[in-house]
């Protein structure tokens, strides 16, 4: 066999480059779902609350 016969992975690769995820990406990527899931949060309870109180206005006025 050839040493110089194309790998796979860089063929798939496109552009003859491996790329890794480095740990750095890795905890930037799982900061950003944090911060999504808390932003999500923090409107469903929001929005919860709106319709709460717009419920007790509609029934009390």
């Amino acid at each position: 066999m050839n040493d110089e016969t194309i790998d796979p992975a860089r063929n798939e690769a496109g552009g003859g480059a491996v790329t890794r995820r480095t740990e750095p990406d890795t905890v930037r990527r799982l900061s950003r779902v944090a911060v999504f899931g808390l932003v999500r949060g923090m409107a469903a309870a929001t929005g919860s609350a709106l319709i709460a109180v717009f419920t007790w206005w509609m029934r009390d006025h």
